[in-house]
């Protein structure tokens, strides 16, 4: 479902969340298509070895995760990633994981990523949060557009996928194999409070802090691509996108912004007066791409 004015898209996953080795057979397949359009033809079925309804959900992480553009062909990104420069090619790096968290929120592909990590709680003091206090909020923006309440079923099957894509479940032989296979599990960014709300729903919430696995190349990466051709950003836009993005806390944002001002001359933060602003010197293209060249030491 999709909403013309806000954008908002649900369901598309067929009700599985992503798997690591999902997005390494799906560039793959694309990497070596013989034709367009190669998740929409049978011959994606065997080569990736999974029914239809994965096929679907596999086309659908891709392009949440930036992967894909909507032709199906490779972003820029990924190509530097995963294959012309094969900077992370088997994603082993951490840095990688934060990237895929970035553009997935960022892409807004699979709506319920951007919609809890920086909407949802742009004006709240809690990172606390349930599914019926999602779903409320989702509704309160469909009708302000005037477009009809989400399906209580469709939002239902996002809301599980977007827990299972942080969150393990309770421990058997099969979750332990499928949690090192779920990516960004180990980024540990949700947490299960261990309560229930008074609907008898699990109460979650966002681990919003400095984040110190994350790189200041990784850092600058994300914000030279948020913010393409800008010269000065405000501490509070970075926070809304990237700092929410990258679940980090208040203190967590001005630690990254000073260690990446220290790290590099390209960027000056500068409070003047409570004026909070972040300069870029350079915000070229290449000088965000060489970022992420620098993260993986190649220079």
């Amino acid at each position: 479902m999709t909403s013309n004015q806000e954008s908002l898209r649900f369901s598309g996953h067929d009700t599985f969340h992503c798997k690591e080795q999902w997005i390494l057979k799906g560039i793959q397949l694309i990497d070596n298509q013989v034709s367009k359009n190669i998740f929409s033809t049978d011959n994606a079925i065997p080569l990736l070895g999974v029914g239809k309804n994965m096929v679907r959900s596999i086309q659908h992480w891709l392009r949440a995760f930036g992967i894909l553009n909507k032709e199906d062909t490779l972003s820029e990104f990924a190509n530097l990633l995963f294959l012309t420069e094969e900077l992370d090619p088997y994603l082993e790096n951490e840095g990688s994981l934060w990237l895929l968290q970035y553009y997935l929120c960022k892409t807004n592909h699979s709506s319920i990523f951007q919609l809890i990590f920086s909407r949802y709680f742009s004006d709240k003091a809690t990172l606390e949060f349930s599914e019926y206090q999602i779903l409320n909020y989702v509704n309160r923006i469909l009708v302000d557009n005037d477009q009809k309440e989400i399906a209580i079923k469709t939002f239902n099957s996002d809301f599980k996928v977007f827990i299972r894509t942080y969150v393990s479940p309770v421990k058997n032989e099969k979750t332990i194999e499928d949690d090192f296979n779920t990516p960004l599990l180990s980024l540990n960014l949700v947490a299960d409070t261990g309560r229930k709300n008074d609907v008898y729903q699990t109460v979650y919430r966002l681990n919003r802090n400095i984040q110190e696995s994350i790189s200041s190349e990784i850092f600058a990466y994300c914000l030279l691509h948020e913010f393409e051709n800008e010269n000065s950003v405000s501490f509070d836009r970075i926070r809304k996108t990237v700092g929410s993005y990258l679940c980090l806390s208040n203190e967590g944002l001005e630690i990254q912004i000073d260690k990446l001002c220290e790290e590099e001359n390209q960027f000056v933060y500068k409070d003047d007066a409570g004026v909070r602003q972040l300069q870029f010197k350079n915000n070229s293209n290449e000088f965000k791409n060489n970022m992420l060249r620098n993260h993986y030491g190649v220079h």
